[in-house]
């Protein structure tokens, strides 16, 4: 089975794969974002707290769609410089940063998911995209010796700060869209 999958799914397409993933999923976002906010969900303490965080974060499609775009920038250069440096051994640090993060994504849609005991905005494409993506990434990085253990412990800190500066999207987006 993984004879197929690398015949198709070389190091580069691995790597260019990326923005394009994160766009399928954040279009199911940003389709499905505005009626969940009207779902009838169970008033668990979670779930208001949620949907209280959704709210304030930004939780229209236009307001989402703002925040997309600024993560889609960081994510498109940080593929176009891994994709022209892969080549002569550069690093993967930001591409695993992304990888990271893809990986803690799907894991916080399928805890909401649970936890609302209901179809969150994201979910599909989490457990059909980004969990087969991010595993095939990161077995291909370590199959072309790019990653180790190391580079990803390495890589948990800058991830943190990656998510900080992807909230900067979500303000931009509840600054141009009220």
């Amino acid at each position: 089975m993984q004879g197929v999958l690398h015949q198709f799914f070389d190091l580069q397409t691995i790597i260019w794969l990326l923005p394009i993933i994160f766009i399928f999923h954040d279009l199911e976002e940003i389709i499905t974002i505005e009626s969940s906010m009207t779902a009838n969900y169970p008033k668990t303490n979670f779930v208001k707290q949620a949907l209280k965080a959704r709210e304030k974060l930004g939780s229209t499609a236009a307001q989402l769609a703002i925040s997309a775009t600024w993560i889609l920038l960081f994510i498109s250069f940080i593929t176009l410089m891994t994709a022209h440096h892969s080549s002569n051994g550069g690093g993967f640090l930001l591409f695993t940063v992304m990888i990271n993060l893809f990986v803690f994504q799907a894991f916080m849609h399928i805890v909401q998911t649970i936890m609302f005991r209901s179809y969150t905005p994201g979910i599909v494409t989490s457990l059909f995209l980004l969990i087969p993506y991010c595993l095939l990434s990161y077995n291909t990085l370590v199959e072309h010796g790019q990653i180790d253990w190391h580079l990803v412990i390495a890589s948990l800190p800058v991830s943190m700060i990656f998510i900080l500066i992807f909230l900067v999207g979500n303000l931009l987006g509840r600054y141009f869209i009220r």
